[in-house]
C-alpha cells in the first residue's frame, strides 16, 4: 500500500511539472475594417493564420516552458501586433504554437525568425519575400555585339 501511495504522489508531482511548463493565453481585440491590420513577429514558433467573418482578431498562443518566451499583444488606432521572441539562453527550451484568426478584411503582416507557418481557409495573393543572404552579387550585363 505504501508503494501505491508513493506511486501517487509521484505522477501529482509530475503532473503538476507539466501544468508548470506549459501555458496558454487568449488575446481578442475587437477590430473595424479601417484598423484590421494584425502584425505578427515569432521566432522559432509555429504560426497558424485562420480567417472568419466576425470583426475581431483573436490570438490563441500556447507556450511550452513559457519562462524561455517573451510575449506581447496589443493594439493601437492602425491595428494589432503580436510579438514572440524567445529569451537568451533558456530560450532553446521552449516551443509555442500561435492561432491567429483574423476577420476576412484584414491585412496580415508577417516577420517570422526559422518559424513554420501554416494556412488555413485563406484566399487571396501569397507573396513570400527571398531569404536575405549577406552576399554580395555583382550583376552581370550582357556582352554587347559591336
Amino acid at each position: 500500500m505504501q508503494h501505491l501511495n508513493t506511486l501517487t504522489q509521484l505522477v501529482n508531482a509530475a503532473s503538476s511539472v507539466v501544468e508548470l511548463a506549459r501555458s496558454s493565453q487568449t488575446y481578442v481585440f475587437g477590430v473595424s475594417a479601417s484598423a484590421a491590420t494584425c502584425y505578427v513577429h515569432v521566432a522559432g514558433g509555429e504560426v497558424r493564420i485562420a480567417r472568419h467573418d466576425a470583426p475581431q482578431i483573436e490570438i490563441a498562443a500556447q507556450l511550452q516552458a513559457p519562462f524561455a518566451w517573451r510575449v506581447a499583444a496589443e493594439q493601437d488606432e492602425a491595428g494589432v501586433y503580436l510579438v514572440a521572441l524567445r529569451r537568451p539562453v533558456v530560450g532553446a527550451m521552449g516551443g509555442a504554437s500561435f492561432l491567429v484568426t483574423v476577420p476576412d478584411y484584414a491585412y496580415v503582416a508577417l516577420r517570422l525568425e526559422h518559424s513554420r507557418l501554416c494556412l488555413e481557409d485563406v484566399d487571396g495573393l501569397i507573396e513570400l519575400p527571398p531569404q536575405t543572404i549577406n552576399l554580395q552579387v555583382t550583376p552581370r550585363l550582357p556582352e554587347s555585339t559591336g
